[in-house]
């Protein structure tokens, strides 16, 4: 019941800034705001609902006045609101264009300037993911799954190379990220909330100058084994 009751208000509280905080850019005519105010308002309130205690480890670590790509493991719905309160800068997220339909959420990341890529075809897909790295290379510092889902297990699956492409293709740096403890509150197969501590853990920026698409592989394997050894710790 306790369970339930959280998952409500988790939810509401979560589509309820989605619906208002559009709003806010015609007040203020800066497009920045909802998104402060996803870093700011949205995460303590989730946690306090959830029952996390949410412990940041390396902030250090983001570089300052340049944007940048975070590359995190994806364990749960929780992710989003975790990255949210643990990085120090306003965060856009990139999802499929099917998203833009979706109301609140879709609507929320247009308005919000949150980009979206094509996956319909091979040619779509490779034409969105450059001019992604045109909006990140013009100063949008954006997360990233580069599982492409939520983990069923928890444990850290295949990276896809798109993230990695939009870092060479926009000269920015990856920071890898692992957050660790969301899967137990609220795992991908689950609809049970289970209250718990959550540590979300910032790498040190890994330089795509050093990489090029010939090499890519080995790009994605050093971000993957960061973020593996950050989640051994």
């Amino acid at each position: 019941m306790v369970s339930a009751i959280r998952l409500f208000f988790g939810l509401s509280w979560t589509f309820a800034l989605m619906l208002i905080a559009p709003f806010f850019i015609l007040i203020t005519f800066n497009r920045q705001f909802p998104l402060t105010l996803a870093r700011t308002v949205f995460p303590p309130v989730l946690m306090w609902i959830a029952g996390i205690k949410l412990k940041t480890i390396g902030q250090e670590n983001v570089p300052k006045n340049e944007s940048v790509i975070f590359v995190a493991n994806h364990c749960s719905h929780l992710d989003i609101g975790c990255l949210c309160g643990a990085l120090p800068v306003n965060l856009h997220f990139i999802g499929k264009k099917e998203l833009m339909f979706v109301p609140f959420v879709g609507w929320y990341m247009l308005m919000a300037g949150h980009i979206f890529i094509d996956r319909k075809s091979r040619s779509k897909s490779i034409t969105s993911l450059k001019k992604a790295a045109i909006k990140i290379k013009n100063g949008k510092s954006v997360a990233m799954y580069p599982e492409g889902t939520r983990s069923k297990t928890g444990e850290l699956g295949v990276f896809k190379k798109g993230a990695f492409h939009i870092a060479l293709d926009a000269g920015v740096s990856i920071v890898p990220v692992h957050i660790k403890g969301t899967y137990n509150v609220w795992p991908a197969t689950s609809n049970k909330i289970t209250p718990g501590d959550v540590i979300v853990r910032i790498g040190k920026p890994i330089d795509s100058s050093e990489y090029t698409k010939h090499t890519i592989k080995d790009f994605v394997a050093k971000t993957r084994i960061a973020i593996e050894q950050m989640g051994a710790v």
